[in-house]
């Protein structure tokens, strides 16, 4: 399962309750992205969690599209 490189937020594991009291596992997955961060080597894809992306903890590397081509008028 993935991990978050940031803050090391990973699975938990517990008890899913029912109404009548009646307890089975349950596993808590943390909500993990797959994002292009920035770092001093460079852009690396890392799982970061949703709470650290917010929180502006990792820098979401620039995605740069190409432009579209520019066509000349043929006179």
């Amino acid at each position: 399962m993935a991990k978050c490189s940031v803050c090391g937020k990973s699975v938990l594991f517990g008890n899913a309750v029912s109404h009548s009291h009646r307890r089975s596992n349950k596993i808590f997955k943390p909500n993990v992205k797959k994002v292009n961060i920035q770092t001093e080597a460079g852009n690396r894809k890392v799982y970061v969690c949703t709470s650290c992306l917010r929180s502006g903890k990792v820098q979401r590397a620039s995605v740069v599209k190409a432009a579209a081509p520019v066509v000349a008028d043929a006179e």
